[in-house]
C-alpha cells in the first residue's frame, strides 16, 4: 500500500490561518493531504479578496467558490442572519452544533459533528503551544471565525461540513484561538456549506495548488492527532 492511499488511524485537529479544520480516522492520506492543502489555498484567496472583518459575506462566498474550482461540489450552502436564545453562547459551540446537525442530515449519523467537537476540545487543551499562540497572532482581526469537518465514507466519498461565523475579538482576549469567542448578540450572521471532493477535478491541479502554496502548507498549518 503507498503513502498515498494509506488509512488514516486517528482524527486530526489541523489549525490553517486561523480556521480550525478536523479531518476523521478513516480517510485516505491522500485525501487528507488534499482536502487541507484545498482549505489553505481557498483560504488565503479569500483573504487576499476580501477584508473578513468587514466583508464577511463577501469573504465566505469567496471561499467556497474557490472550493468549488478546485473540484469539491456544493450540494448545499447559505449564508444566513442566525438568531440564539442563549445569553452567552461562543463560536466553537454554535460551529459544532451547526456541523452536527448537518452532518447527521447529509450523512446520518453523528461521526461528522464527534470528530468537530474533539478537534475543538483538543486546540483549546494547547493554548499554551507557543506555535499555536504566535499562529493565532497573525490572524487576530479575522471576522469571520471558520470551522470545517471532513470524513471520508465506505464508498471512498469525501464529504465536508464548513461553518463560518461572523464575530469580533474582544478587546482583551485571552483566547488565542478564535473559537471561544463569545457571540455578544443573540443574532449574528453564519456560513453553512456541505461539500464533495471530485478527485478527478482535483487530481489535475493538485500539483499547482501544491506549487502555489510552497512553503505556507507547512508554515501556516499546525496539525495534532486527537
Amino acid at each position: 500500500m503507498s503513502d498515498a492511499t494509506q488509512i488514516t488511524t486517528t482524527d486530526a485537529a489541523i489549525l490553517v490561518e486561523g480556521n480550525l479544520l478536523a479531518c476523521g480516522a478513516g480517510m485516505s492520506a491522500q485525501s487528507r493531504h488534499d482536502v487541507k492543502n484545498a482549505f489553505h489555498f481557498a483560504t488565503l484567496v479569500a483573504d487576499k479578496a476580501f477584508n473578513a472583518e468587514k466583508q464577511s459575506r463577501e469573504w465566505y462566498d469567496k471561499f467556497i467558490d474557490v472550493m468549488r474550482d478546485l473540484g469539491f461540489t456544493i450540494p448545499r450552502r447559505t449564508f444566513e442572519l442566525e438568531t440564539s436564545a442563549e445569553l452567552s453562547v461562543t463560536v466553537g459551540a454554535v460551529a459544532i452544533r451547526t456541523i452536527g446537525v448537518v452532518g447527521n442530515a447529509m450523512l446520518g449519523g453523528t461521526k461528522l459533528g464527534e470528530v468537530a467537537k474533539r478537534a475543538f476540545d483538543k486546540l483549546t487543551t494547547v493554548e499554551n503551544d507557543a506555535k499555536v499562540i504566535d499562529h493565532k497572532r497573525k490572524n487576530k482581526a479575522r471576522g469571520m471565525v471558520g470551522m470545517a469537518a471532513c470524513i471520508e465514507t465506505a464508498n471512498n466519498d469525501v464529504v465536508m461540513v464548513v461553518s463560518c461565523i461572523q464575530a469580533s475579538a474582544p478587546t482583551l482576549d485571552d483566547d488565542v484561538l478564535g473559537i471561544q469567542w463569545k457571540l455578544d448578540k443573540t443574532a449574528y450572521y453564519a456560513g453553512t456549506a456541505v461539500l464533495t471532493l471530485n478527485n478527478f477535478v482535483y487530481d489535475k491541479i493538485r500539483e499547482t495548488v501544491e506549487n502555489k502554496l510552497g512553503v505556507r502548507s507547512v508554515e501556516n498549518v499546525l496539525e495534532y492527532d486527537i
